[in-house]
């Protein structure tokens, strides 16, 4: 689910079915609140971001609150491929481990993808990641997501 709209939603103190197990994928503070705010709501919470602590764009403070609160941070990692079962169900995230290449345009040392591939068993996976596109992200994919 997208972040902005899961946390719409509890703004409306509608029923959130997030499961046990939540991963969120991204690094600014959209990631940041769902993850604080999965955890208020129960669950065990991870986020995955493809960068190292330092580069997230995220406020220090917010990062390190939800590091107290319980949350648990998967660093130099992507997103590979969501898990399901034959139910449509959320199962595990699988995510590429990630090295720092050269630095890109934002200043930042740009992440290169590896070969290892981790599992994480999970309910729910929210997005929250940029709402502009990735340059980077879509030369992976390929000329026909660009």
């Amino acid at each position: 689910m997208p972040a902005l709209a899961f946390l719409e939603e509890v703004a409306k103190d509608a029923p959130a079915h997030l499961g046990r197990r939540v991963v969120v994928i991204g690094g600014g503070n959209a990631a940041v609140d769902s993850a604080r705010t999965s955890l208020r709501k129960g669950s065990e919470v991870k986020v995955i971001y493809r960068r190292e602590r330092k580069d997230m764009p995220a406020i220090p403070e917010e990062t390190e609150a939800a590091q107290r609160e319980g949350v648990k941070f998967i660093f130099l990692a992507t997103p590979h491929r969501i898990v399901g079962d034959e139910n449509g169900n959320v199962k595990a995230i699988e995510a590429v481990k990630t090295k720092l290449g050269e630095f890109d345009a934002s200043g930042r040392r740009r992440p290169v993808l590896t070969e290892e591939i981790r599992r994480f068993e999970c309910d729910s996976v929210i997005l929250a990641v940029g709402e502009s596109v990735d340059p980077d992200f879509c030369a992976f994919l390929g000329p026909e997501a660009q």
